[in-house]
C-alpha cells in the first residue's frame, strides 16, 4: 500500500523527485570544493608574474631608455650572420693586423726529388734556426735508400735531435711537375706543421734547388745581426707574400680550358700529365688568378684553406685538380676571392728569379755571374741552382757567413777554437738586430708596401 501511495503522490507531484535529486547533487559538490583554494591561490601567483614580467621588461635597472630584449633581437634579424657556424668560425681567424710583441716563427716545407738528398741538407742547414718549424718531403721518384739517408742526418744532427723542429714527411708523394699533386704535397706539409705545433707564423715552401741569401741569424763583425727574423718582426702578421696576377685574355684559353688528367694521384710510377680532348668553360662563381708557385703565407691563411668556414679552398681544389700548372694558381685563386684575405696579399714571391728573354718554361741556372743581381734584387731567396754550383760558397761567405754546419748566429754561443762548432751550445735566440741582409730586405719591403703597390692587390 505505501508503495501503491508513493506512486501517486509522484504522479501527483513530479518535481519533488526533481527537487531530491538536485539537493543530493549539490551536496555532492559542495563537498568537493576543496580544489577551490588551491586553484585561486595558483591563479594568483600567475597574475603576479605576468605583471612583474611585463612591468620589469620596461623599466631597466639603471633606469635608462634601453630597448626590451625582444625588440633587440628582432632589429639583429637584418643580419642573420650571427646566427651561423660560419660567423663564429671566422671570428677565430685574425686577419686585422698586428705586430706581436714575441719575435715571428718561420714554418718551412723543404721539398725535392730522386738525387736531392744532400741539396736539401744544404739549404736546410742554410736557413736553420731554433725558433722555426721545418718540415722534409722527398717524393716517391727517390729511391728508399735516398729517404732513409735524409732521414739517418736529420736524427744524427746534434742540434735537431735536442730542438725536435725538424720532420721527415714519412709518406712520400708522386709529385708531377705542373700537376696537382704538388698542391697536395704542400697541403699535407701544412697540415702536418699545424698538428705539430701552433707556435709559428708564416709558412714558407722552398726547393732543393733554392738558397736564401739573408741570415735567419748571423754574427758578423762581432754584433748580433738578425735578418729575415729581424724584418718580419716588424711586420703585420696577416701579410702574405703571394706573387698573382689576374688570367685574362689568350691565358683563359691555354690555362684555364684544357682539362689535365694527373697520373700521380693514381699511379705509383711517375709519368707526365695527360692532355683529355675536351675542354670546359669557365668559372662564374669565382675569378682565376695564377702566379710564382713559391709563396711566404700566414698561419692564419694555411689554416683557412685547411678547414675554411665556408667552402670555397675545398671548391677551388677539386677544380685545380684538373687544371695545368695548380702550383701557380690554387693558393693565388683562394685568396683572391676571399674578402678576409684579399687585401693581405703582397705580389711577390721573396725571390730572385732569372728568365730568358722570351721566358721558356724554366727559369735561368742562376751562377757566379748572376751574384751581383742577386744582391741587387733585395730578396731573401734565390732559385734554381745547379748542385753544388760554386756561388751557392759564395753565398755562404760574403753573404751568410756561413763556415760551419750553420750560417752561426747570436743562438750560437759555444767556442770556435780549434775548428769546434759554436751552435754545439745554444743560447738566446729572441733578441734582434738588423744586419746588411735586413736592411736589403727592408727595401724591398718598403716598395712593396708604397700605395702604389698595395692598389694593385689582387687586381
Amino acid at each position: 500500500m505505501r508503495k501503491l501511495y508513493r506512486k501517486l503522490e509522484l504522479i501527483r507531484n513530479p518535481l519533488t523527485s526533481v527537487r531530491k535529486n538536485v539537493n543530493s547533487q549539490s551536496g555532492r559538490v559542495l563537498s568537493d570544493r576543496k580544489w577551490i583554494i588551491p586553484f585561486f591561490a595558483s591563479l594568483l601567483v600567475s597574475i603576479t608574474l605576468f605583471l612583474s614580467a611585463i612591468f620589469g621588461l620596461f623599466n631597466t635597472p639603471n633606469g635608462g631608455d634601453q630597448l626590451p630584449f625582444d625588440i633587440i633581437s628582432f632589429a639583429r634579424t637584418e643580419d642573420p650572420s650571427g646566427y651561423f657556424v660560419e660567423s663564429d668560425l671566422k671570428k677565430s681567424f685574425n686577419t686585422s693586423g698586428y705586430a706581436s710583441m714575441e719575435a715571428p716563427r718561420l714554418a718551412y716545407l723543404i721539398s725535392g726529388t730522386k738525387g736531392d738528398s744532400h741539396r736539401m741538407m744544404r739549404t736546410l742547414q742554410a736557413v736553420y734556426h731554433p725558433r722555426n718549424q721545418y718540415v722534409l718531403h722527398l717524393d716517391l721518384e727517390a729511391p728508399p735508400r735516398e729517404r732513409l739517408e735524409l732521414t739517418n742526418m736529420v736524427k744524427i744532427d746534434p742540434t735537431f735531435r735536442e730542438v725536435e723542429n725538424v720532420r721527415v714527411m714519412a709518406q712520400s708523394n708522386l709529385v708531377t711537375y705542373k700537376g696537382p699533386t704538388m698542391i697536395a704535397c704542400t697541403l699535407q706539409a701544412i697540415a702536418i706543421l699545424l698538428k705539430e705545433s701552433l707556435d709559428w707564423d708564416w709558412f714558407l715552401n722552398l726547393s732543393a734547388s733554392d738558397y736564401p741569401l739573408v741570415t735567419q741569424d748571423v754574427v758578423k763583425c762581432f754584433q748580433k745581426l738578425r735578418d729575415l727574423l729581424h724584418v718580419f718582426s716588424n711586420l703585420s702578421r696577416n701579410l702574405n707574400f703571394i706573387e698573382h696576377t689576374q688570367i685574362a685574355g689568350w691565358k683563359l684559353n691555354s690555362r684555364a680550358k684544357p682539362i689535365i688528367v694527373d697520373p700521380g694521384l693514381y699511379l705509383s710510377k711517375k709519368s707526365d700529365i695527360a692532355w683529355t680532348t675536351q675542354r670546359r668553360s669557365l668559372p662564374t662563381s669565382f675569378k682565376l688568378y695564377t702566379g710564382s708557385a713559391w709563396v711566404a703565407l700566414t698561419r692564419t691563411f694555411v689554416e683557412y684553406c685547411i678547414w675554411g668556414w665556408d667552402n670555397l679552398p675545398r671548391t677551388i681544389l677539386m677544380y685545380y685538380t684538373n687544371f695545368v700548372s695548380s702550383p701557380e694558381g690554387y693558393f693565388h685563386t683562394v685568396i683572391c676571392n676571399t674578402d678576409e684575405f684579399r687585401s693581405t696579399a703582397i705580389s711577390h714571391d721573396l725571390h730572385y728569379i732569372a728568365w730568358d728573354t722570351p721566358p721558356k718554361q724554366h727559369p735561368i741556372s742562376l751562377s757566379m755571374k748572376d751574384f751581383d743581381k742577386m744582391v741587387k734584387s733585395n730578396a731573401p731567396f734565390a732559385r734554381k741552382f745547379h748542385k753544388n754550383d760554386p756561388v751557392l760558397d759564395k753565398i755562404d761567405k760574403e753573404l751568410l757567413g756561413r763556415t760551419g754546419r750553420f750560417a752561426a748566429g747570436a743562438w750560437c754561443i759555444g767556442s770556435s777554437e780549434g775548428g769546434a762548432d759554436p751552435c754545439s751550445v745554444r743560447g738566446n735566440d729572441s733578441v734582434f738586430a738588423p744586419g746588411p741582409g735586413a736592411k736589403r730586405l727592408q727595401v724591398l719591403l718598403k716598395t712593396l708596401m708604397s700605395e702604389d703597390s698595395g692598389k694593385k692587390q689582387c687586381s
